[in-house]
């Protein structure tokens, strides 16, 4: 199947409304970068531009009501952007399972990476046993009497969160007391296993990357990209510096793609992004975040299943570098799906 071939067919656009979970951010520019409704706009519109027949779904609370939409509607596919249906971010995979349950081809990761991309010590224990370097860590459920073990700096952090949520500056702690004071914040707000991980230092890059991981579509890396640090007072992405326009990290913090890397340097990301893409069975687009310590070795911080699709976020802007406009990488995303199938 071409791009071509994707004209006329019936594709539902699927999100999830995170109306609740903004409803106590009073900034509006911070409000519309989180709402996943501009993202589905985007993408359906994109879509259409494209001659595809988009329409965006809204995935609510009656799953039953939703499969009937879907029915009435005649879709051949689903784009699905669905990141935390009934208001949950763990309940991610569920979105997917749904519509492998309906027989319907779907955009990116199928219920199994999602599930366990999301689990931070899961991901990092996954990538250790097939030789993959991951920051040193401990997980957890309760403050330590002893948080001797790991080199400092470390950042405490939620085990099962996206988006850079209970990431702050303030992660990032000095010693055996800040573990404890900041292991027990994040079990009282996230409610969830604290993330102790040694804290690296250098350059931090991220590359996506799309391909079913088949003969037909293998792994194929999109140019690396670079986070640049233009002020010294910011060494995390946190979430402000991702979401917040207003907070002086947003701008201070901005991504370079294509990344000036060398060319050993650009091999190695792709090398280990496709890597990590075939551990974890990925499909569709993902992304791959690494960090170099002060010897230039590489690191893999987390593996992300069905990044931000945004026009302005990074997978769209690496695909750029790579050839792709927006619409053309839709469109490829959507290939990719129908190449798979009804899963």
């Amino acid at each position: 199947m071409t791009p071509g071939d994707l004209n006329g067919r019936k594709v539902a656009v699927l999100y999830t409304s995170v109306e609740e979970s903004l409803a106590g951010i009073a900034d509006e520019k911070m409000r519309e970068t989180m709402d996943l409704a501009v993202s589905a706009r985007c993408v359906t519109d994109g879509l259409n531009a494209s001659g595809v027949a988009a329409r965006y779904f809204t995935f609510g609370k009656d799953v039953v009501a939703l499969a009937d939409s879907f029915r009435s509607y005649g879709a051949d596919a689903v784009f699905n952007l669905s990141e935390c249906p009934m208001n949950c971010a763990q309940k991610e995979p569920h979105a997917a399972a749904l519509l492998e349950l309906l027989r319907l081809p779907y955009t990116g990761n199928g219920p199994m990476p999602l599930a366990v991309c999301n689990d931070k010590a899961l991901t990092k224990r996954i990538l250790a046993s097939h030789g993959i370097a991951t920051p040193g860590f401990r997980l957890y459920a309760g403050v330590p009497r002893d948080a001797s073990g790991l080199a400092f700096p470390v950042i405490v952090k939620p085990s099962r969160e996206d988006g850079s949520a209970g990431i702050t500056e303030d992660s990032i702690v000095e010693d055996e007391g800040g573990i404890k004071t900041r292991v027990e914040h994040v079990i009282e707000k996230y409610a969830q296993e604290a993330l102790v991980e040694e804290f690296i230092g250098g350059r931090e890059f991220n590359v996506g990357v799309l391909g079913n991981g088949t003969v037909a579509d293998p792994y194929r890396a999109l140019p690396p990209a670079e986070l640049v640090y233009r002020n010294s007072r910011w060494r995390i992405c946190s979430f402000e510096s991702k979401w917040d326009p207003s907070h002086p990290s947003y701008a201070e913090i901005a991504p370079q793609c294509p990344a000036e890397v060398s060319d050993d340097l650009r091999a190695g990301l792709t090398r280990l992004t496709i890597e990590c893409a075939r551990v974890f069975g990925l499909c569709g687009y993902s992304r791959v975040d690494f960090r170099t310590d002060a010897k230039g070795r590489l690191f893999v911080l987390e593996v992300n299943p069905n990044p931000d699709i945004s026009p302005d976020a990074g997978l769209a802007r690496a695909a750029r570098a790579g050839g792709y406009s927006y619409e053309a990488l839709l469109l490829e995303i959507l290939r990719l799906a129908f190449a798979r199938g009804a899963r």
